[in-house]
């Protein structure tokens, strides 16, 4: 009988191909604002930052300052009271917008926050997209509302002691609440509701209760900055800063600082009070 089975066929291994993994990419890692424990650490991150961009900001805010700076000066030395007619409007206008009348301090804060915020506005806008910057600032009255809720009536000190410390800046950058050199107090404004639309993560919020924080080994009555109370707080600043317009208006020279004592005075008292009160309970 011929047998056709033949030899077992043992099959040929190959030899398995070593499985190569690409090299890590290097990530940086920054740590994020809120992993600070003190306001120097965060400080001296914000300068170590600006230092490596040196070149950037120089671009960005420096030139154009020195460049706005010469047209200050000569908007600045232009008789507006020999002008008339439409000429006089049109540089009435620059000098408002350019705040040339503005002394040399709240005239470097103006243009300052005019240029770090349009960038961090047009990031934000790259990054987040149009319909988001815009709904995050739509948030502020519904936020406020939130934290006054959340605070109760431990909310009116807080909102008085920042609608007192607003009109005192007011005051101060208007140079006496002048009417042509407000446009500085609305740009600080909408900088501080810029910050508070960022969260309880963002900048603002971080660096003022890392202050308060250190703040507290010495002051030992400092109450604690929550971030219910630095939204009541900032939101009376801004409050006072739009506020002030009034006494601009009515040409009341000394207005925000009278007001703004008056606010800041009752807000301390309210909160002597409400602290009291807690103890009490």
């Amino acid at each position: 009988m011929e047998n056709n089975v033949g030899l077992p066929r043992i099959p040929k291994m190959n030899k398995p191909v070593e499985v190569v993994q690409p090299p890590e990419a290097k990530i940086k890692k920054n740590p994020g604002l809120d992993s600070y424990e003190h306001s120097w650490q965060l400080f001296i991150y914000l300068i170590a930052r600006g230092i490596r961009q040196l070149p950037q900001i120089l671009m960005m805010v420096v030139l154009p300052l020195v460049v706005l700076t010469v047209v200050n000066i000569i908007l600045e030395s232009i008789p507006t009271y020999s002008l008339y007619g439409p000429g006089k409007v049109v540089v009435l206008t620059l000098v408002f917008l350019t705040s040339s009348y503005n002394s040399a301090v709240p005239r470097a804060i103006y243009w300052v926050i005019m240029f770090t915020l349009g960038r961090s506005l047009f990031i934000r806008v790259r990054n987040e997209g149009f319909s988001k910057v815009v709904g995050d600032f739509r948030q502020f009255p519904t936020q406020l509302k939130a934290s006054r809720d959340h605070l109760g009536k431990l909310s009116n000190a807080r909102l008085l002691i920042g609608g007192g410390i607003g009109f005192y800046m007011a005051n101060f950058l208007s140079r006496n609440n002048r009417i042509d050199k407000v446009l500085v107090c609305y740009v600080l404004a909408l900088a501080l509701v810029n910050g508070l639309s960022k969260g309880s993560k963002g900048l603002l919020f971080v660096a003022i209760k890392l202050v308060v924080k250190d703040l507290t080994a010495w002051i030992k009555s400092l109450p604690e900055m929550s971030t219910e109370t630095i939204y009541m707080v900032v939101s009376g600043v801004v409050f006072g800063l739009v506020g002030n317009t009034i006494f601009a208006v009515i040409k009341l020279g000394s207005g925000g600082y009278i007001l703004g004592t008056i606010l800041a005075v009752a807000g301390c008292v309210l909160l002597i009070i409400d602290k009291k009160e807690v103890n009490e309970n």
